[in-house]
């Protein structure tokens, strides 16, 4: 097998850590900028969903506020169906009561915040299975991939699901080092906070820790060693509690296991030509191809193991949601930390090689030199996509859109993020007619062919407008758009926006 082999580092200690230092303050720097930007850049039905939950726990509870208002966010709290617990909703929610205001970017603040976390644990855990040298390259990976820049800014569960599987990975792999009670109990608390985060981080987690304990110890010794099973148990209890109490307390988490497992998907070519599609896409062929190859370059045979059983975590991950992992560019996401932990190997035996170099201060600066350029060409292609994508007219858009509508009105909408900008913005909460591209997950569900004028009848029944703002879509759903125009009058129309009266018939 080939492998790395001990050789002294490239850079020495003070300047590792002031490279190190550098790169998280840039890294956060990138983050940050276009701070107060509406969080409407990267998957917005999702961060919007968050934003809404947010709001309800603090205008609940809200003496100053409106009662109308705190109805409206309660209701909104209560329409959106539990799927992992909120923990970043309340923080959020918390941090608008210390400072007496809703201020939706606090949440673009604490995501960053959560990514630099995990970065930490994925240099600390990096430069113990390479060196600090291919740690290095790992953190400059993770950190500045346009990708997780973007993904790392949104207010969804994802990244501090990211953060607390790099921590858990870090704590498993010192306890394999170090076997210990205490480490033990250390490795499956954060392994078991992780997975109650959000429950796919059991792929990664435990897939890591599976092949982790089977080369370390074997399978007869693994199944009688008792600090294995005290991890694994800590790592599941409170994801199995929250899911039981989801399932059978609440009544509401049982539907979000429906329609998220499609194994017919595997016999479809096309499935796997999207998934390493969307792969290449995000993270570029040439990385994927070199971390693939990385994990064949860690010096032991516990570490090839343990960084196959990530890929292998994230395999079984994307089977398992085969619709979503070619459909949800964040659900992409735990790949980010995997490819970069691969990578450590190779930066390992690439600075490794050039420290053997004379003089060594010349090498040193061509590493820097390359590595900033790198580093600095990302920052500002993000920074300049930041920067022309401008969302801060989309507020009063929508507040507009629904001072026209009316606050008690009963609105059926074709309209952005399945009506959470109408819902969050506006304070309306439509009825979504779901656009034409649902119809491929409706037959995947094993859905009938969809009956236009009778899920017309049933949306509209007590309804008072229809409101349409995706107007392509309307142009590729004929049925529809017959009917509102045959059949009702228009409203009111504008910049970007139909609404047709529901309760007065057209006079053609």
């Amino acid at each position: 097998m080939i492998h790395i082999t001990p050789s002294p580092p490239l850079f020495t200690r003070r300047w590792q850590w002031g490279v190190v230092l550098a790169l998280f303050i840039l890294g956060l720097g990138i983050r940050l900028s276009d701070l107060t930007d509406p969080p409407l850049d990267f998957h917005p039905t999702r961060q919007l969903r968050s934003a809404i939950i947010a709001r309800g726990m603090y205008y609940r509870d809200l003496p100053s506020a409106p009662a109308w208002q705190r109805e409206r966010a309660a209701e909104q709290l209560a329409g959106h169906a539990l799927i992992e617990p909120p923990l970043f909703e309340k923080i959020v929610a918390l941090t608008y009561r210390l400072i007496g205001k809703e201020v939706i970017w606090v949440a673009r603040i604490y995501a960053s915040l959560f990514w630099l976390m995990g970065g930490l644990a994925l240099y600390l855990l990096a430069r113990d299975m390479a060196s600090p040298d291919g740690a290095i390259l790992a953190l400059a990976f993770y950190l500045f991939l346009p990708f997780g820049i973007f993904s790392s800014r949104s207010f969804q569960p994802d990244p501090p699901m990211v953060m607390m599987i790099l921590w858990a990975l870090w704590a498993i792999y010192h306890w394999d080092r170090a076997p210990g009670w205490k480490a033990a109990v250390l490795a499956g608390l954060l392994a078991g906070l992780a997975l109650f985060v959000k429950a796919v981080a059991l792929f990664p987690v435990l897939a890591a820790f599976g092949a982790l304990v089977l080369c370390s110890k074997g399978f007869k010794v693994a199944v009688r060693d008792r600090q294995v099973w005290l991890i694994g148990g800590l790592a599941i209890l409170p994801m199995i509690a929250y899911h039981f109490y989801g399932v059978y307390g609440l009544g509401t988490l049982e539907s979000q296991f429906e329609g998220r497992f499609f194994p017919q998907m595997w016999l479809d070519p096309a499935f796997y030509v999207r998934w390493f599609g969307s792969m290449t896409n995000l993270l570029g062929f040439g990385t994927i191809l070199a971390a693939l190859l990385g994990v064949l370059l860690f010096a032991t045979a516990r570490q090839r193991a343990f960084t196959l059983g990530l890929w292998a975590g994230y395999v079984i991950f994307g089977l398992t949601f085969p619709y979503h992992i070619i459909t949800h560019t964040y659900y992409q996401l735990p790949l980010v930390p995997i490819v970069a932990l691969s990578l450590a190997s190779l930066g390992a035996l690439a600075f490794g090689r050039l420290a053997t170099l004379a003089p060594p201060i010349l090498p040193r600066l061509v590493v820097f030199a390359v590595l900033s350029l790198g580093v600095f060409a990302k920052v500002w292609d993000v920074h300049l996509d930041l920067a022309q994508e401008d969302y801060r007219h989309e507020p009063a858009y929508w507040q507009e859109l629904a001072d026209t509508l009316g606050r008690e009105a009963i609105v059926v909408g074709l309209t952005h993020d399945y009506g959470n900008r109408l819902a969050y913005y506006g304070w309306i909460t439509p009825k979504v007619w779901l656009p034409i591209h649902h119809n491929e997950y409706r037959e995947l569900r094993g859905g009938s062919p969809l009956d236009v004028q009778k899920w017309f009848a049933e949306k509209t029944g007590d309804a008072d407008y229809f409101l349409v703002t995706l107007l392509n879509q309307l142009n590729k759903e004929p049925d529809l758009k017959e009917i509102l125009y045959q059949n009702y009058a228009i409203y009111a129309e504008g910049e970007g926006y139909i609404i047709f009266d529901l309760r007065q018939a057209s006079a053609k």
